[in-house]
């Protein structure tokens, strides 16, 4: 996993409002000859992130691709969605299937939702 995935944006543009924004790799199976890469059948790649500064409540998450290296010998398939999203963090979920080969694949993410309030942070 890329450290630039943990390396987070924080904005608060609404009072009360937070919104957290991260990109980078999220796996690069070409080198090492991994499972996306190398594999059939169904395959997916998990990844966990921490918030670096909670939310209220579980946000509202928006993922999207910022790059792939794929074969061009097959279908390209995938799915990329946030799955177990908490008020502390939520975890990439990126599949794959059949004999569909990706070397490498890039994300981003946004995190909108309820900030905590400056008087519940114990200082």
């Amino acid at each position: 996993m890329s450290e630039d995935l943990i390396k987070q944006q924080t904005t608060s543009p609404l009072v009360g409002v937070q919104v957290l924004t991260a990109s980078g790799e999220l796996f690069n199976h070409v080198d090492d000859n991994g499972p996306m890469w190398s594999g059939d059948d169904d395959r997916e790649v998990r990844v966990a992130v921490r918030f670096a500064t909670h939310f209220q409540r579980p946000p509202h998450i928006t993922l999207g691709i910022s790059g792939m290296d794929s074969s061009c010998a097959q279908n390209l398939r995938f799915s990329l969605v946030a799955d177990t999203v908490t008020a502390l963090g939520f975890v990439i979920v990126f599949k794959t299937w059949a004999d569909t080969k990706i070397a490498r694949a890039s994300v981003n993410w946004s995190a909108i939702g309820q900030a905590v309030p400056s008087s519940a942070i114990r200082r």
